[in-house]
């Protein structure tokens, strides 16, 4: 958001479907039981893919910017190569990828790291920024490798995209990480060149 209203030409790439988004839930008994929770992976798939473009157009994302990819939840680390692929011409011109990061033991996130690395080698792009947030492991990044971008009223915006995703208010957890972006002043980056890769434990 900060970045679209400096006027930069954002894209957002969706690797995948969401479609495995209620399997773990369901076998914890931590999915709501109700209609909507009883559709099959194919619909939960056209939902989610859905819900994400209209957050995407709520955030003021171009729809010529809006890019999804469809490999199925849980299996994008057996399409890297095809991933690499299709998404080198989209990003050929970027000055910054944001990305998960490194050590990341949810498979699709490991598997956008690499992705995004290969893509930046393939190309030689020695001067891209990657900003690398975590989610399941912690951000190890210190002094000029850690960037905090204030995102003031921003984040009451990114709330609301967020809700926009309701199929992912069918299970407990999504309840208070919503929340807790509603409330958070500032994002927490490591920022890297390809000359750090390995350097790094977030990259």
């Amino acid at each position: 958001m900060t970045w679209l209203n400096e006027g930069h030409d954002v894209h957002i790439i969706w690797m995948t479907d969401g479609r495995a988004g209620f399997r773990k839930s369901r076998d914890l008994g931590e999915l709501e039981d109700c209609e909507d929770t009883r559709i099959t992976e194919d619909e939960l798939a056209r939902r989610r893919l859905a819900e994400a473009d209209i957050a995407g157009e709520f955030l003021g994302l171009k729809k010529s910017n809006r890019h999804f990819l469809k490999f199925y939840d849980q299996e994008l680390k057996q399409n890297v190569n095809e991933a690499i692929l299709r998404i080198k011409d989209l990003v050929k011109d970027a000055d910054r990828f944001v990305i998960s990061s490194a050590n990341n033991n949810h498979p699709d996130h490991q598997a956008t790291y690499e992705i995004a690395v290969k893509v930046a080698e393939d190309l030689n792009m020695i001067n891209l920024e990657f900003y690398v947030y975590a989610l399941y492991n912690p951000l190890k990044a210190q002094g000029e490798n850690l960037v905090k971008i204030r995102i003031g009223d921003l984040r009451f915006k990114v709330y609301k995209a967020l809700k926009l995703h309701k199929t992912e208010f069918y299970t407990k957890d999504m309840h208070w990480q919503t929340l807790a972006m509603r409330d958070r002043r500032r994002e927490r980056f490591g920022v890297y060149k390809l000359e750090d890769k390995g350097k790094f434990y977030n990259f």
